[in-house]
């Protein structure tokens, strides 16, 4: 059969007449470099390292596009598959697709097929997923990082040229919130978009609310803070100068489970133009009592959330990132200045005294549990470095480097803590991916990672840059959110989201 995925390349599978009446299920994928070696194909594609994978039915006279591709040479393999997900053919051919147009995969059928899926497991769009997302309790035992669901978001706000913020995720008592905030700059209008993702994964999206107070011609790349406790959360978005309307500080709006917005309130910056960093700038201590942090004039600022009070600076100047985190034993305020990130733990900021925690990295993120904060931190290169510290301790509880799964540099990450269980997000090329570390609470030990391109299910990541990605974890549930780059160019996404199951 053959199919279109882009206007100048053509697919043909050729698939083999014994498997033909079985197969229900093809996939294709597009991995950088050699194909991958028989024996490791009869299992279908590799769960890590394809560019792009799709997958759809036999016979499907429209099968989802796979994307532009930059000109290299690829291996292009394939798989059928029956409607248990069993691997009944696979293939795979190198292609250079600088001049080449036409793409032949032939298959071979499997002597015994294998990937079946097991009791509680349907085979959709070529891969097992669970019968039942919700109402089930081994589903994600043993943190397995099954997916539940995923998505793209909603439509730009334009066409082309809007500013997008890093995106914020929030955990609440039925799934999760994800924001973003969207700005035209040639019509000085901006919108935040606060959307709800439920336990099996679908997506609620509230109508859109408009900020006021705008200008033509800024910029508003920076980031998006986001918090939900005690069944209320807040978003807190910086607004910078408009000679028109109002000068710069912060919108504070109120939101529910839902993501509907119930009031605004604005707190004007005492001087500067405040900014927030991506990596948890907005952190509750109570259901509207709290913390933000921001940039101002090249400092690390702290203020308490709705409360008049004059803000706290933290970090020796200049500084790029602020970010805090909060728990009912501690505060944890993290600074950058482009080359080293600084964590203090106090009670509160008065109380953050001493040698602050460091750890390399132009960008960092932070979270915390109880009394032990988690920070990331990264650089252009392609390794990630994370430090588990606690509460009054003299030095790091543990440290470790490691690769992400995709390659490539990396462009940015965020951390989420919960339970026993470590949880980081990173972005590198056109791959978002999770990395899972087990025992958080005391000795991390690496568990597992995923690249979400390696499902179809996942919205495609083949235009991300810029390292807009956010996690957060419930007691059974990941979700990771992305935001595809700070200005979003014609045809790009907007951004998407998906969401993993991981139970004790």
């Amino acid at each position: 059969m053959e199919c279109q995925h882009d206007p100048s390349v053509s697919f043909e599978i050729l698939l083999p007449s014994s498997v033909s009446d079985q197969a229900q299920w093809m996939e294709v994928g597009v991995l950088p470099g050699a194909c991958p070696s028989p024996a490791q194909l009869k299992g279908g594609l590799p769960d890590t390292g394809p560019i792009v994978r799709v997958a759809f039915q036999k016979g499907d006279a429209s099968p989802p596009a796979i994307g532009d591709l930059p000109k290299a040479s690829y291996a292009f393999a394939a798989a059928a598959r029956g409607s248990d997900c069993s691997v009944l053919a696979a293939g795979c051919t190198e292609v250079d697709v600088t001049s080449a147009r036409d793409v032949s995969i032939a298959l071979t059928a499997t002597t015994s097929p294998v990937g079946a899926c097991t009791a509680g497991e349907t085979c959709s769009t070529g891969r097992c997923a669970p019968t039942a997302t919700t109402g089930n309790p081994a589903l994600g035992a043993g943190c397995s990082m099954q997916l539940v669901g995923a998505g793209p978001f909603a439509v730009p706000l334009v066409d082309s040229g809007e500013n997008a913020s890093t995106p914020a995720v929030a955990v609440t008592e039925s799934g999760f919130l994800v924001a973003y905030r969207e700005y035209d700059p040639a019509g000085g209008a901006a919108q935040l978009t606060v959307a709800a993702v439920d336990e099996g994964g679908g997506l609620s999206l509230p109508a859109p609310s408009t900020l006021p107070a705008q200008c033509a011609g800024q910029n508003e790349t920076d980031g998006l803070g986001l918090a939900y406790l005690g069944g209320a959360g807040v978003v807190v978005s910086a607004r910078p100068p408009c000679p028109q309307s109002a000068g710069a500080g912060l919108d504070v709006l109120q939101v529910d489970a839902a993501g509907n917005v119930h009031s605004t309130s604005f707190d004007p910056a005492t001087s500067g133009t405040p900014t927030l960093s991506g990596g948890h700038p907005v952190a509750l201590t109570g259901a509207s009592s709290g913390w933000v942090a921001f940039l101002d004039q090249g400092a690390a600022d702290v203020v308490a959330l709705q409360t008049p009070a004059a803000p706290v600076t933290f970090g020796d100047p200049p500084q790029t990132l602020a970010a805090v985190a909060a728990t009912g034993q501690m505060l944890a305020l993290l600074s950058g200045d482009g080359t080293t990130l600084a964590l203090t733990l106090g009670a509160s900021p008065a109380s953050e005294a001493g040698t602050p925690f460091t750890l390399g990295g132009t960008w960092g993120a932070v979270a915390a549990n109880a009394s032990r904060a988690y920070v990331l931190g990264g650089s252009s290169g392609q390794t990630l470095t994370f430090g588990a510290f606690d509460l009054g301790a003299a030095s790091a509880a543990a440290t470790a480097t490691f690769p992400p799964p995709a390659q490539g540099a990396i462009a940015g990450g965020d951390v989420a803590f919960q339970g026993d269980h470590v949880f980081f997000a990173v972005e590198q090329p056109g791959a978002v991916s999770l990395i899972v570390y087990d025992h958080a609470s005391t000795t991390p030990t690496f568990l597992s990672s995923i690249q979400l391109a390696s499902d179809p299910r996942v919205p495609s990541q083949l235009g991300v840059r810029d390292g807009r990605v956010a996690v957060a974890a419930s007691d059974s549930r990941v979700l990771v959110a992305w935001i595809t780059a700070a200005s979003l160019d014609a045809n790009d996404p907007v951004g998407g989201y998906a969401l993993y199951a991981c139970a004790p």
